[in-house]
């Protein structure tokens, strides 16, 4: 049975120094009122999709608005959800 060739060890080189150890720059965490924030806008989009459906638009205001209620309503959810990326 043949057997396989070895591997030839590899060149050590020697690292070339560095010439700046700066550490990268950490971003601070999150001022308290920022989960608020996140929340509130959660809240206030569910909230607005809720008075328009069990009102059926007869709220003063969204009557004439129409179906731009269910996308004002799931914008306040997005804008939630891309604060809530930047949360640290």
């Amino acid at each position: 049975m043949p057997e396989s060739r070895r591997r030839k060890p590899k060149k050590t080189t020697v690292a070339a120094p560095q010439t700046s150890t700066r550490a990268p720059k950490r971003r601070p965490p999150s001022p308290p009122w920022f989960g608020g924030l996140i929340l509130a806008f959660f809240l206030i989009g569910i909230a607005y999709l809720l008075v328009y459906y069990f009102s059926n638009g007869g709220v003063l205001g969204m009557e004439s608005l129409g179906g731009w209620n269910i996308l004002i309503g799931f914008g306040f959810v997005v804008v939630g959800l891309a604060v809530s990326t930047q949360w640290r």
